[in-house]
């Protein structure tokens, strides 16, 4: 039997781009375009449920009680048949790197180490790839990225293209590796529109100005990608993969509607977005994603501190002038209720831990702006709170290193404790008040008899459904509860 390439998806998560299930990244896609046939598609998840099944071999993912097996869920074959795919690989394809992890409700990406011991009795060539080779990968909660040892790999080979020109092929060729993915019509694909930082210089904690200079992808060519999906089946996108879509082709506003309306035409389901600085949020721009957006979609915007200090000594991209005034102006734009029982556009807020600068004070400060969002009467769909990594290459590595996270540590259970219950509590009640019906939210998980879901999109509230419903099904759910950061509910219907 011939002897065959596969991926191995470990799933991705970057600062400007998500691959963690539900959304489907541009890593294993652009990898698998690289070549005229079709590689095969394994998750870690396939690596994780045959070693499971030599422990016990009548495992079941979903039992009907306890809770869902996550950390396998995402499996694409019976485990036989991930046997035989892996024995019939001769190269195999690592895509990994976690840079901004996060809490992740139906998978868990995979670590260097993992895969390393899950693939250790296995006789292949193993190819390492993906944002693990440009500056490692991170536990969460982890203070140092995990660095890959070559020994360990008889390649590192890193994706790179010189021009989005350059990129289109592989795009648009790799595309039909959704066809190997599972519960297609439950996933969001993310969708590159640019790289780099149009700031230049950049955070000093980011990654992306190093990476590469500023390029912005045609909007024929986003449309073209989409369109090849689309007739593969995807029918939910986010434009990612980008540190601001509001700067998108310099942030001209003739540019934006040209590749919105493009998308817009092909009526995919789902179109949403992904990060905005709010120096270059305006009433313009915004007017321009709410037209042709779907409702539900969330403008993450990159705010980190309100402590001006902080703000100064990392170079952050907005002052917090600036800032209330984008929370303002997407609010009077997109603050309206769309017909999926969500609004159409909110912005987000994420803040950083650790970073140069800080002192105690500066939590004080940032609870306080929040809080000042909240008596303002302004809506924020979510607050993103994590510790900062100094990753090798950034500015906040050589000006601080690991001094920062430690000096300030002590405080930041309990502040993130008081966001919770101060500010999220009283702004989901504001946002989603008891009665409200959310429509067509999938069934992810189970635990016990709760059912945990969400709509498809971008940043999708939780929902807590205390029934034991089917998994990967869609359900309307109207508004019983706030719980800190989600929702309880009852079907509509």
């Amino acid at each position: 039997m011939a002897r065959t390439r596969t991926i191995l998806d470990c799933y991705t998560d970057e600062p400007a781009g998500l691959g963690v299930p539900p959304f489907i990244g541009v890593w294993p896609r652009y990898v698998a375009g690289q070549y005229e046939h079709e590689p095969t598609y394994l998750t870690i998840d396939d690596l994780r449920l045959i070693r499971y099944v030599e422990h016990v071999p009548q495992v079941v993912i979903d039992p009907p009680v306890g809770r869902t097996h996550i950390e396998v869920l995402n499996h694409t074959r019976n485990p036989e048949a991930i046997r035989r795919a892996l024995n019939d690989t001769d190269q195999l394809i690592l895509v990994v790197g976690v840079q901004t992890p996060g809490k992740y409700l139906s998978a868990r990406p995979g670590t260097l180490h993992e895969v390393n011991k899950l693939l250790a009795s296995f006789k292949l060539r193993k190819i390492l790839t993906g944002p693990v080779l440009s500056r490692g990968t991170q536990f969460r909660r982890g203070f140092r990225p995990q660095l890959p040892q070559a020994e360990d790999y008889e390649e590192l080979r890193p994706f790179v293209f010189e021009s989005y020109d350059e990129l289109q092929p592989y795009a648009l060729q790799g595309a039909r590796l959704i066809g190997q993915m599972p519960r297609l019509q439950h996933r969001i694909v993310e969708i590159e529109t640019g790289r780099g930082c149009p700031r230049g210089e950049g955070c000093s904690f980011c990654t992306e100005p190093i990476k590469h200079t500023v390029q912005w992808r045609q909007a024929e060519h986003v449309a073209e990608e989409v369109k090849t999906l689309m007739s593969l089946g995807a029918r939910a996108f986010r434009l990612g993969k980008q540190s601001c879509i509001y700067s998108y082709e310099g942030g001209d506003p003739d540019k934006i509607e040209r590749l919105l309306s493009g998308l817009a035409a092909l009526q995919p389901e789902i179109l949403h977005l992904d990060n905005a600085n709010p120096a270059m949020v305006n009433e313009r721009r915004t007017e321009l994603f709410v037209k042709y957006l779907t409702p539900g979609s969330t403008a993450a915007m990159g705010v980190e501190s309100f402590d001006p200090e902080v703000v100064q000594a990392n170079n952050l991209n907005s002052t917090y002038d600036m800032t209330f005034e984008a929370i303002r102006t997407i609010n009077r734009t997109g603050g309206f209720r769309g017909d999926n029982g969500c609004h159409a556009l909110l912005p987000g807020i994420n803040i950083l831990l650790g970073l140069a600068g800080e002192t105690p004070e500066t939590l004080d400060k940032n609870l306080a702006a929040l809080q000042r969002i909240l008596d303002e009467g302004l809506l924020i769909r979510r607050i993103n709170i994590r510790r900062v990594v100094p990753f090798p290459g950034t500015r906040l590595y050589e000006q601080v290193g690991q001094k920062m996270l430690r000096k300030n540590r002590r405080y930041y259970t309990r502040w993130t404790q008081a966001v919770r219950e101060q500010i999220d509590i009283p702004m989901l009640k504001r946002l989603f008040p008891v009665g409200t019906v959310l429509k067509a939210l999938c069934s992810e998980v189970h635990n016990g008899t709760t059912t945990f879901m969400r709509q498809i999109g971008s940043y999708p509230i939780l929902v807590a459904v205390h029934q034991r419903l089917p998994l990967n099904e869609f359900f309307d759910v109207r508004i019983t509860g706030h719980l800190r950061r989600s929702l309880t509910g009852e079907l509509a219907s």
